[in-house]
């Protein structure tokens, strides 16, 4: 009786293993399921490109609807040609002059983005991280540059404006103030598509730490994946 008692604990603690431990089936299962994550963090990134990374809405009594700005990587619609006029009062430079080198490169950029989330399959235990951080980067440096070119329009007035107001820096997230104007900024369905791409991609990582350290190869993996995923199911050591 004891004796039974003692294999159900073991065969319950040995199933319990099973689904934490990566085995031989767990390995190929996760492989799948890195390569289904890696690819849809490429395309989020790649359909963002499509869609505004960042929103920006002016309010006051003379505009009870408000004016509103939707920021892309490449461009800037809605009421443009308005905004543009109330900031030519206060000395600012019109927003089609703003980041023109990165609106150049924006789509070649998320497009490299894109095809080099796809290194991650490809690359070892030493590197794959810096491949799955790669949105969370990209991301960063769009706030980065945009929270620069805020500074320099709020900050580099024309002198010779007919209406001066003490340089400013309008707020990247929430609600601010400019002159008599009620601003209100949020990021856009591009950005968080980028923000969903990075936890797809970390998703991915920790889930390859477990196929890596159950690899016959990974006291000799480099920067470089020498194996490339091909080893057999029964290849890979069971860890206990």
């Amino acid at each position: 009786m004891e004796g039974r008692q003692i294999r159900k604990r073991e065969e319950k603690s040995g199933g319990l293993i099973e689904k934490l431990i990566p085995g031989p089936v767990l390995q190929r299962e996760r492989r799948i399921i890195i390569g289904i994550l890696i690819l849809l963090s490429a395309a989020l990134i790649f359909f963002s490109f499509f869609l505004p990374f960042w929103n920006f809405t002016l309010h006051a009594p003379q505009y009870p609807e408000g004016l509103h700005l939707k920021l892309y990587l490449n461009k800037v619609k809605g009421e443009v040609m308005e905004v543009d006029i109330l900031n030519h009062y206060i000395g600012m430079k019109k927003l089609e002059e703003a980041a023109k080198f990165e609106r150049k490169i924006a789509f070649w950029g998320v497009l490299l983005l894109s095809l080099g989330m796809l290194g991650f399959v490809f690359s070892g235990r030493k590197s794959m991280i810096l491949f799955s951080l790669l949105p969370i980067v990209f991301l960063i440096a769009f706030v980065g540059d945009l929270f620069f070119w805020l500074y320099k329009y709020g900050h580099d007035l024309d002198p010779a404006a007919p209406i001066k107001i003490e340089p400013f820096t309008p707020k990247i997230f929430g609600k601010g103030k400019v002159g008599q104007f009620e601003t209100v900024a949020s990021f856009g369905a591009g950005f968080y598509m980028i923000l969903l791409a990075f936890v797809f991609s970390i998703s991915a990582f920790f889930l390859r730490v477990g196929v890596c350290n159950a690899c016959p190869a990974k006291e000799k993996c480099s920067v470089v994946c020498k194996l490339r995923w091909k080893a057999k199911p029964e290849d890979y050591e069971r860890v206990s």
